[in-house]
């Protein structure tokens, strides 16, 4: 074989490995590249799908607030057609009220009183009804509008047995609006796609395109639940990486396309980097080996004449033949190993880059987690100081009341203390309770007909009693107007707007509190000239934990949940509350409107406490100090009381003793209330006794599982003495009412 096959051999076997190791690096560049480019688009989609879902979450948010609207319970249609208009998105949505036949009757979309087409959603309301929950429609065209649009409904069921559909369409170039928000690249498409794949959004450049039909790849990708990365073409034939995001909401895709161009650009060029470089390396390696091979092989072909001559005593031939062709190829394959080493050396930095992006993010991860940590111990510092500021003064004044040389004026102060600071816990913890509330939709309310300016007066007592005005100048003007309130719900609304004028107010600030009549709405307005609020912090005044900044000695006090209280309170009342400030310093005021209502022919008394009957009561409760003073208070209203520790020790005293009443609290050890009930209502013994629970669980839920068990009653802790007594003096049930056996 001649050296020049030789050559080539060597070249081929230096350039095969680096052309292999050259692809796979540069598949793994342009896989690399590739993703990160797609990492963009599917954050894009989703928080598009994050927008819309949140746009349909508030609308259903929405809906269930006008589910409860007094307006509805009462059957007034115009009423209720005010009340949707103000819970409509301007522009946006619109509201309409259907009953069971699927036929509107009323339609925010038109004006009240206006002609509605006949009973054309009976099959959708059907539905609605027998799901029982929110439904979101694909694209549709509306009766009313003739618009294409989708539509929330919400069944609901009055008090009087009444079902209805409750639905709000969108305009469906509200979500145009939506995906605009995004700002997503001008070349990127974004669209919006219901469950049959029709085209509810969709946004190209920044404008809108058509509504409905889809082009069939990604139609048939929607149907088939497509999650991912897709390829397919634009309208106008233009290639695109689609990524689909798919809402489990409401079932809908959003779909964000980007030129298969953009994703791949980076890709080519560093594919053209890479075939060049290729190219030119193989033509060196091939003028390198023919140069190299002629050289060696005229050097050889010399020292053959040379040794012939020498062979023939003829003058050996001088020839340049002293290893310079070796030096050559040393110095070729170190050129070769050099290119070797100059691509490793791209790789590892393309390596330590993503190792630093990694490290980078890997930091901004921890900083969250330890800014949430930091919010969270801030919080429960924050929780820690409300509760022991109370609990200080009532462990003070029960020292007071405990030392025998204390005079008898000292001791009443004490108690004023200790009632005034049970209360302030009592209201931290319903604060809490009711945060929990607002969020599951759990509030109950006790309605009836009172004057509005009569729960400030009893609360203005209250505050100046205490003493906590007694730097500021409050300034009340109030007439009287009755509105349909809770009046415990009501004082609580009074209660958060003053202690925020308060909180904010420097001594010596001026607080002016007024109610008036103001068409058919009841006003209550809150103003003081304290710091006023910033205009960055006015769009979220309502929000849960929202507060203004807050020195260490937290003379302001508060967990900042009260306003977000007030605003949900004022909407289940069927009213609304608002605020405005010129800015910081200067102020702020804020209006709660309810809507009037007549008088009552004769205005309801408080009742005085009941007188006791002297019956026999067994009280079972676990906690020994809680049982002792509950004792305590119905021996003082002349009952004869029986105590037990727990579920069994009650069995046996109420089987032996037949009391005419058994207090039993829920969380007992043993067996807990609810199985105590079913076994005293399974015993004929003790079937007729009569059954109240008396316990710290409090919601609705817990209320029906009392009744469910055989309980007549249920009360939560605390409990007033007077509605104590009501409770044991009411007339027993005709029959006792309970579900289930004893287990």
């Amino acid at each position: 074989m001649k050296i020049r096959a030789y050559l080539a051999l060597m070249v081929a076997a230096i350039l095969i490995p680096v052309i292999l190791f050259s692809t796979i690096s540069l598949n793994m560049l342009l896989k690399s590249e590739r993703e990160a480019a797609l990492k963009g688009v599917r954050e894009t989609a989703r928080i598009s799908l994050v927008s819309i879902d949140r746009e349909l979450t508030n609308t259903q948010s929405a809906v269930r607030m006008l589910a409860i609207s007094p307006h509805l319970a009462r059957g007034d249609l115009a009423g209720f057609y005010e009340q949707a208009r103000f819970a409509d998105k301007v522009g946006a949505t619109w509201t309409a009220l259907i009953d069971e036949r699927g036929q509107q009757l009323i339609n925010t979309a038109v004006p009240f009183g206006a002609p509605l087409p006949g009973p054309d959603a009976a099959q959708r309301v059907a539905q609605v009804l027998d799901a029982g929950t929110p439904q979101i429609s694909n694209l549709i065209r509306g009766v009313v509008t003739q618009a294409l649009l989708v539509v929330v409904d919400v069944p609901v069921t009055t008090p009087d047995g009444m079902r209805y559909v409750i639905a709000q369409g969108f305009k469906i170039e509200h979500f145009n609006g939506v995906l605009t928000q995004v700002n997503a690249p001008p070349t990127w498409l974004a669209g919006v796609y219901d469950r049959n794949g029709m085209t509810i959004a969709q946004t190209y450049g920044g404008g809108g395109t058509g509504r409905g039909d889809t082009r069939p790849d990604l139609r048939e990708a929607i149907r088939n639940k497509t999650i991912g990365v897709i390829r397919n073409a634009s309208d106008d034939n233009l290639k695109l990486y689609t990524v689909l995001e798919r809402s489990a909401l409401s079932g809908w895709t959003v779909a964000v396309g980007v030129p298969e161009a953009e994703i791949e650009s980076a890709a080519r060029r560093a594919l053209m980097v890479w075939i060049v470089g290729l190219v030119a390396a193989v033509c060196c390696a091939a003028l390198a080996a023919v140069f190299f091979a002629r050289r060696l092989s005229r050097s050889i072909g010399q020292v053959a004449r040379s040794a012939q001559a020498l062979g023939g005593s003829g003058d050996p031939v001088h020839s340049d033949v002293s290893g310079v062709a070796e030096v050559d190829e040393v110095l070729a394959a170190i050129g070769a190993a050099a290119a070797v080493v100059n691509q490793e050396k791209q790789s590892r930095l393309a390596a330590e880059t993503e190792r630093e992006i990694l490290f980078e993010r890997e930091h901004e991860a921890r900083t969250t987690a330890e800014q949430q940590n930091r919010a969270k111990d801030e919080f429960l510092a924050m929780l820690g100081h409300e509760l022991r500021n109370p609990l200080a003064a009532i462990v003070n004044a029960t020292s007071v009341m405990a030392h025998p040389a204390m005079p008898a004026a000292a001791s009443e102060r004490a108690r004023e203390i200790i009632t005034r600071q049970s209360g302030h816990l009592t209201r931290i913890v319903d604060d809490l309770l009711d945060m929990g509330r607002v969020h599951s939709g759990k509030i109950l309310l006790e309605r009836h007909a009172l004057r509005l300016d009569q729960v400030i007066d009893n609360y203005m007592a209250t505050l100046r009693a205490s003493q906590r005005s007694a730097r500021h100048e409050l300034r009340v003007d109030v007439a009287p107007v009755w509105v349909d309130g809770d009046p415990t719900r009501l004082e609580q609304i009074v209660s958060n707007l003053l202690d925020n004028a308060l909180k904010y107010t420097p001594a010596g600030g001026t607080i002016s509190v007024s109610v008036r009549s103001e068409g058919e709405d009841a006003v209550l307005c809150v103003s003081d000239s304290g710091i006023g609020i910033a205009p960055e912090l006015m769009p979220y005044v309502f929000d849960l934990f929202v507060q203004g900044a807050r020195p260490l000695d937290r003379a302001q006090g508060g967990l900042g949940v009260g306003l977000a209280l007030v605003r949900q309170l004022a909407l289940m009342h069927g009213g609304m509350v608002d605020v405005r400030s010129a800015g910081t310093g200067l102020g702020s005021s804020f209006e709660l409107h309810l809507p009037r209502v007549q008088p009552p022919q004769s205005e309801v008394s408080v009742p005085a406490l009941t007188p006791s009957s002297r019956q026999r009561v067994l009280l079972i409760e676990d906690n020994e100090d809680g049982r002792e003073m509950m004792a305590m208070m119905l021996e003082a209203q002349q009952y004869r009381v029986d105590t037990a520790i727990d579920g069994f020790d009650g069995l046996r005293q109420a089987g032996a003793a037949c009391p005419d009443i058994a207090l039993v609290d829920i969380g007992l050890p043993g067996i807990d209330g609810y199985e105590v009930a079913r076994r005293m209502r399974a015993d004929p013994a003790t079937s007729k006794v009569r059954l109240i629970a008396l316990t710290g669980y409090g919601q609705d839920s817990d209320r029906e599982r009392a009744l469910a068990a055989g309980f007549d009653a249920h009360l939560v802790k605390p409990v007033d003495m007077a509605r104590l007594m009501e409770a044991l003096e009411s007339a027993p049930a005709a029959a006792p009412r309970f579900a289930g056996t004893a287990s």
